[in-house]
């Protein structure tokens, strides 16, 4: 049973660890923040870290509460990256977050309006008999059910045109996620309504484990998902990088010599040249720099020179601005 609950928070911080790092590779913070609230949420409602925490805070189950705002609001926000990611129309979105916040004021008003002395951390099993904290936890898990519902909704009938391999698996990927969530979802009202009238049964027990099982690979799936287009381009990056140090570690030799040329000192103005910076940008330079040169005085280059020259011309054409398309706002 604890490795149920633990697994899925141990991958969920280690995605928002690798996440923290790729902020240093120009990574957005929005997949960062969405999984470091799923994170906390999954972690303060491990058994042993909930029976402690809510200790602290009055041995009331407020803890309870606190973990569907803090899953409620990580969900949300992932939620709204897919929704972005294939370019749905936020109207719909919009308004089922409008439905949540009125839903989550409700949960709030329950819990307090309804005693729930000590830690339960399985609170439906527990207090699921008080018809205010049934309501309680149906309005949490239906939610979560029609916001994942929804998500899963968006990315299936995305527009799968120009996806990159690694978006698509990924989102693919997510899609059965979410289909998992609602069947999780589905799973766990049907336990509140067994509590709720009384009906406990030897299988709740194996539908509780499924529960758990079904919110694991919910939350895995929501992990691995993202984690593909980003892992993606982080190795397009390192791979352009390597491209570009190797074009210009190539370029250079030539474009000292070139410099030390009469026509290559007229030019260097122009192109701004710098013969320390090993950028993108000064890749771009040198290469229109003995492009110049080339056109004017083509006998200042040898055979050998030009084909290096074309070479990287060739490949900053098959590179080109948009080869990453559909990753920035799902893996970025």
């Amino acid at each position: 049973m604890r490795l149920i609950q633990l697994l899925p928070a141990l991958i969920l911080w280690s995605v928002v660890l690798v996440r923290i790092a790729g902020l240093r590779f120009g990574w957005k913070q929005g997949i960062l923040r969405a999984m470091l609230l799923v994170s906390i949420g999954t972690t303060l409602n491990i058994d042993p870290v909930y029976l402690t925490v809510d200790a602290w805070i009055g041995d009331r189950n407020l803890l309870n509460l606190v973990v569907h705002v803090v899953l409620g609001l990580g969900m949300t926000e992932l939620s709204r990256l897919v929704v972005a990611a294939t370019n749905a129309s936020t109207v719909r979105w919009r308004l089922l977050v409008t439905v949540g916040l009125g839903l989550a004021g409700a949960q709030a008003a329950l819990l307090f309006s309804t005693p729930t002395p000590g830690p339960a951390t399985n609170f439906t099993d527990v207090f699921a008999g008080i018809p205010a904290i049934a309501l309680y936890q149906g309005l949490f898990f239906a939610w979560i059910g029609i916001i994942t519902a929804y998500t899963g909704y968006e990315c299936v009938r995305r527009n799968r045109a120009e996806e990159t391999v690694a978006f698509r698996i990924g989102f693919d990927i997510i899609a059965g996620a979410c289909l998992s969530g609602v069947m999780a979802v589905v799973t766990k009202l049907h336990l509140v309504i067994q509590e709720a009238q009384g009906m406990e049964s030897q299988s709740s027990e194996v539908a509780y484990l499924v529960y758990r099982g079904l919110i694991a690979v919910t939350l895995l799936g929501f992990a691995v998902g993202f984690a593909l287009p980003a892992f993606s381009r982080s190795s397009q990056q390192w791979s352009d990088w390597k491209g570009r140090r190797e074009a210009l570690v190539s370029l250079q030799p030539i474009v000292e010599r070139l410099l030390q040329t009469d026509a290559g000192e007229r030019a260097r103005e122009a192109a701004a040249l710098s013969l320390r910076r090993f950028s993108e940008d000064q890749l771009y330079r040198w290469v229109i720099f003995v492009d110049d040169i080339r056109i004017e005085n083509p006998e200042l280059l040898s055979a050998d020179d030009v084909e290096v020259l074309e070479k990287i011309e060739a490949r900053l054409a098959h590179n080109g601005p948009n080869r990453t398309h559909h990753t920035s706002s799902a893996g970025g």
